[in-house]
């Protein structure tokens, strides 16, 4: 998946239909939320473990591109943290897709060796609005170093995750 979903995430940013990146930057108003997510965790292709993500999203989006502050905690203490960009794209009334992109910086605490500290997620998950508040997604994500270091297995995710909209930060 090395770099698949990268260049998924700015692909769709340049032909989202709501607001598409070469139609400009503009700033927008947009709804932000609030997200818990839990993972399986898998590494060269095993599962290894489980893991517990948060987010939020700004209520401004520039084009296309919402800003997401992210973080997550595997069961053996690897931590992730990172800002970057959220894609939205209705797909039907009450169905999108979501995709990400959030260079980070990675601790492997007593987890898997990533092969250094700065790493690239991305994802695309599948969200059903539950209700004007709530929503629920399915999703895959990756991250990697992006060959920046010598040794880059990635590592990815499968989650389900719960978000809460809020009207106002």
């Amino acid at each position: 998946m090395n770099g698949i979903i990268a260049a998924a995430f700015w692909t769709s940013a340049f032909l989202n239909p709501v607001s598409p990146l070469f139609d400009g930057i503009r700033d927008r108003q947009v709804t932000a939320d609030s997200a818990v997510q839990v993972s399986a965790v898998y590494f060269q292709r095993e599962i290894i473990g489980e893991e517990l993500g948060v987010s939020v999203t700004s209520d401004t989006a520039y084009g296309p591109l919402q800003p997401i502050f992210a973080g997550s905690i595997t069961e053996t203490g690897s931590l992730w943290v990172g800002y970057g960009f959220l894609n939205e794209i209705p797909i039907l009334d009450g169905l999108s897709i979501k995709l990400t992109f959030i260079p980070g910086v990675y601790s492997k605490g007593n987890g898997e060796d990533l092969g250094g500290w700065l790493m690239f997620r991305s994802g695309v998950n599948l969200v059903y609005n539950l209700s004007e508040k709530y929503s629920l997604g399915l999703g895959y994500d990756h991250r990697s170093s992006g060959d920046i270091w010598a040794y880059n297995p990635g590592m990815e995710t499968v989650n389900l995750q719960l978000s809460i909209r809020n009207k106002q930060w």
